[in-house]
């Protein structure tokens, strides 16, 4: 199960192997989780294949997070945020499930959310208690062009501890009527500009599609 491309951004976790000994149990039970992916993702997808999609402890390649829990009364929880190989192609995928103290048999569930781009994986599908920036960091390290997240990209208006550049609140507005000036912003914008604006358009549209989940 060993991977010479494997790299662990989590110190407990030295390779494969411990990924199974921790989220073994939910990796095992993957295929009653419901799976997803962005919607302007989802086109390249057979239902067969978003559907029987399942993370494989041997083709992982980054562990970004992992998590367990098990209070040994109630229930198991499991989080797992990776990059990694399915049908030749690298996807980044983050899982999340957990079960009662009967397990995942009787009374248990999770979701699966995939993406093969790592700027929307790393703005619009993880969790912000976890650390972005050192993801961000590995990220930048494998020679991926991602843009480290702001606390705009991530957290709601309200929570904003200051105001946005200029940029950002023209792509909040084009985002807002999207409807109305997606079309019009790539037709007349320089290619650069429309090609900004669709990016942050479609980080959006993710980051609400998996927050409705």
């Amino acid at each position: 199960m060993n991977n010479d491309n494997f790299i662990s951004l989590d110190a407990s976790v030295k390779n494969q192997k411990d990924i199974v000994n921790l989220v073994g149990e939910a990796l095992q039970y993957q295929y009653l989780f419901d799976k997803r992916t962005s919607p302007w993702e989802r086109a390249s997808w057979s239902d067969d294949d978003l559907e029987n999609f399942e993370i494989q402890a041997n083709m992982i390649q980054r562990l970004y997070h992992i998590f367990y829990y098990d209070d040994e009364v109630s229930g198991r929880d499991f989080e797992l945020a990776v990059r990694t190989v399915y049908k030749g192609r690298v996807v980044y995928v983050k899982m999340m499930a957990g079960c009662d103290f009967t397990g995942f048999d009787c009374h248990g569930g999770g979701e699966i959310y995939i993406t093969c781009d790592a700027q929307i994986f790393l703005k619009s599908i993880l969790k912000t208690t976890i650390d972005l920036n050192g993801i961000w960091k590995s990220m930048v390290a494998d020679g991926l062009k991602v843009e480290e997240p702001s606390s705009f990209d991530l957290l709601p208006m309200r929570e904003w501890n200051n105001v946005p550049m200029l940029k950002f609140l023209c792509h909040m507005k084009v985002y807002d009527e999207r409807h109305k000036l997606r079309e019009l912003a790539a037709r007349v914008l320089p290619k650069m500009l429309s090609q900004s604006v669709e990016e942050f358009i479609k980080t959006r549209e993710t980051k609400d599609h998996h927050e409705s989940w």
